[in-house]
């Protein structure tokens, strides 16, 4: 089913309110842990947002072209690194100008997710915005997409919620948000959405049994909510964050804008937003659970070697063999 036609099926959501879904699309890291794979790949580094690993287009590339099924291109705003401006440009050049947002440097993902909301905010006081990681591996690109869809519809009649994607593990795995859902909420579509009980950002692997026992689900880091909202939980949860956005802040939308993101970002401390937000709001979060989609997170190479094997998706990449941590 494609997107266009779970839309029509879904009617909470009216067409006219769709001109206020926004995507954030974070491709601001650096990759290091990927390395030493990509430099079996390429021959030099590069970071891992700007490799194509398989077929013929780059991790950052998928991840645009999969958010344009639901978001006008538009309104997609891509978060950089000025240190991968060669990078950007060959990936991604033909994006509008003013829908690349260029840190100086990488703070994190919780300056990394405040500073395109604010933009968003700027332009667009009403908007839904989807956050999408630039290194993910999805099979079942059209039916994802429809679950950011129900999220997005989810948000328009529950405003102070954000929706975490999640997906059922397959095995012990390290280095994901895992989340334990509680009871099931009412709403107009066929998707299960659950209230959040608790979440966990990188849970020590002592925990990780336990976690997988008892059904909890990965967190894909794909989050759907309210720009407003989103803000709102960065000031309260990270205040020293929002008031060092400040000469930023205030300068959105003028010409100063850019003059104070260099001046003031090399400054701005480092924090995770799922460590230091989303672990600390779960009453305002809810998960849906991805079915029938094939989902990883190709920030380690041992999972790229995985799914490359696993669904025989291209003989010329460094192919190792595959831990038995996970298979």
């Amino acid at each position: 089913m494609g997107i266009e036609q779970q839309s029509k099926r879904v009617t909470v959501l009216p067409m006219k309110e769709k001109k206020y879904l926004w995507g954030i699309i974070l491709a601001g890291g650096d990759g290091n842990r990927l390395q030493n794979y990509v430099e079996r790949l390429y021959g030099y580094n590069r970071p891992k947002q700007y490799c194509t690993i398989v077929g013929t287009r780059s991790l950052i590339k998928h991840t645009l072209d999969r958010a344009k099924m639901l978001i006008p291109s538009e309104r997609l705003m891509t978060v950089v690194n000025s240190s991968h401006e060669e990078y950007v440009s060959e990936e991604i050049g033909y994006q509008l100008p003013e829908t690349i947002i260029e840190q100086p440097c990488n703070r994190d993902t919780g300056a990394g997710i405040l500073l395109p909301m604010l933009k968003i905010n700027h332009l667009d006081s009403e908007a839904i915005v989807t956050i999408f990681p630039s290194d993910h591996f999805i099979k079942e690109e059209d039916r994802f997409m429809e679950n950011v869809w129900e999220a997005n519809v989810f948000v328009h009649n529950h405003p102070d919620a954000i929706v975490m994607l999640g997906t059922k593990p397959v095995c012990i795995e390290t280095g994901y948000g895992w989340i334990e859902t509680g009871y099931r909420v009412k709403n107009n579509s066929d998707k299960v959405f659950r209230r959040v009980n608790n979440f966990w950002e990188k849970p020590e692997i002592e925990q990780l049994e336990r976690l997988l026992m008892n059904g909890c689900l990965i967190n894909t880091f794909v989050l759907v909510g309210r720009c407003e909202s989103f803000i709102k939980y960065i000031k309260e949860c990270v205040p020293d964050l929002f008031e060092a956005f400040k000469p930023i802040r205030i300068n959105i939308g003028t010409y100063r804008e850019k003059v104070m993101i260099k001046r003031m970002y090399h400054e701005m401390p480092a924090k995770s937003f799922s460590k230091f937000v989303l672990s600390r709001i779960p009453e305002h979060i809810y998960a849906l659970e991805v079915t029938g989609v094939y989902w990883s997170d190709w920030g380690e190479e041992h999972r790229i070697r995985k799914d490359i094997n696993r669904h025989n998706l291209n003989k010329k990449a460094p192919l190792l063999a595959v831990s038995s941590f996970c298979k």
